[in-house]
């Protein structure tokens, strides 16, 4: 049985930040990274609650591995891991960060969205486009294992993409 993703796909580790702008300077001050412009859009979100839509704000690094950032948004799956849950104290300036998913290119989204729920990876959100899923999915195992996959046909060329939104 072919497996749901191929390793070759993986393009980028998501990390959610409380502020996309600070991390990008703390980023490129420890590690040289460059970035995109700071992207943003609304989009519509199927959670397990039912359907929003969410303010969503991220950035990639130019520089592989690819890094996004996200900006947190509090309530919804794009929330950080408390510090104080994995043994650390709070931190007044940089606030909670984690590592948050796994991004993977696909062919087809809810396709692969139904093969890694049936590997065991229940689907977590999801953004909709006339009523159904579309461009994204997030799909959490119960070990916390986070897993994006992304249409493929939505940044055919990943390295022009990035070039297009460089910061400037």
């Amino acid at each position: 049985m072919t497996p749901p993703l191929s390793p070759t796909d993986l393009y980028h580790t998501g990390v959610v930040v409380p502020d996309v702008e600070l991390w990008k300077t703390r980023l490129t001050e420890i590690a040289g990274y460059r970035w995109t412009e700071t992207l943003a859009a609304d989009l519509p979100i199927r959670l397990a609650d039912g359907d929003r839509v969410l303010p969503l704000r991220y950035a990639y690094s130019l520089d592989a591995p690819h890094i996004e950032l996200v900006q947190e948004i509090p309530g919804t799956p794009w929330t950080a891991a408390e510090r104080s849950e994995m043994g650390v104290p709070p931190d007044e300036v940089w606030g909670n960060i984690a590592t948050h998913h796994l991004g993977y290119f696909c062919d087809d989204v809810p396709k692969t969205s139904k093969r890694l729920e049936e590997a065991g990876f229940p689907l977590e959100a999801c953004a909709v486009v006339d009523g159904a899923m579309a461009i994204f999915a997030y799909h959490l195992a119960p070990s916390g294992l986070r897993i994006e996959i992304v249409e493929r046909s939505r940044i055919p060329d990943l390295g022009a993409y990035l070039r297009s939104k460089a910061q400037t």
